[in-house]
């Protein structure tokens, strides 16, 4: 999406949303999605594999289990709602992912990593820029780190987790990476685009 197209997209959506805006849902925008990729600029970094030799990779989540209850990002509202609370989520959020202490929301239409603390209340703490219609993410644990798609520019990106989220490196991805996922049993990440996967092997 052009730049100018997507700005006044953000700006059209922050407007619609507001601060607890009752607008019926039929009156609000349909969800965001990711962006249409373009043709690969650069070569994927990583192994890269015919989509029928990976395991199917699910959807990134609009769900995330925090402390017994469920946080939800509904994505026609730009807001994420969480034990009775809700919060403004951008111009266009699409999934929430779920660390140690935070909640990430990704700002697909806002071009962001949402970071909200829940204790004492639901608060949006910080906001990451992530130019390129940042859309599929996955959480890393045992690492300690995020990664999210870049679909705009077929890249995915690798965050420091935690209260203040970096990013540490951003690579080239297949075409239309619009899913990820991390396999702690290989202790690799998948990128699902496509017409291919790519492998990238986190105990380097």
């Amino acid at each position: 999406m052009p730049l100018g197209i997507r700005r006044a997209a953000v700006l059209a959506a922050l407007a619609l949303t507001g601060c607890g805006s009752t607008t019926a849902v039929a009156d609000l925008p349909p969800p965001a999605g990711p962006d249409r990729s373009p043709p690969l600029s650069a070569l994927p970094v990583g192994r890269v594999v015919p989509l029928d030799l990976v395991p199917a990779v699910a959807p990134s989540p609009r769900r995330a289990a925090v402390d017994g209850a469920v946080a939800v990002v509904r994505g026609r509202r730009r807001v994420l709602e969480y034990r009775g609370e809700r919060a403004n989520a951008g111009a266009g959020p699409t999934h929430v992912v779920a660390g140690a202490s935070r909640l990430y929301v990704v700002d697909t239409t806002g071009d962001a990593l949402l970071v909200f603390r829940w204790e004492p209340e639901l608060v949006l703490d910080r906001r990451v820029a992530l130019p390129g219609a940042p859309y599929a993410i996955a959480v890393d644990r045992e690492r300690g780190r995020l990664w999210v798609t870049l679909t705009a520019t077929n890249e995915v990106v690798e965050l420091a987790a935690g209260t203040r989220p970096r990013v540490l490196r951003t690579l080239p991805s297949v075409r239309q990476p619009n899913r990820v996922a991390v396999d702690s049993g290989s202790r690799r990440l998948v990128v699902r685009g496509a017409d291919a996967a790519q492998l990238l092997d986190l105990a380097r």
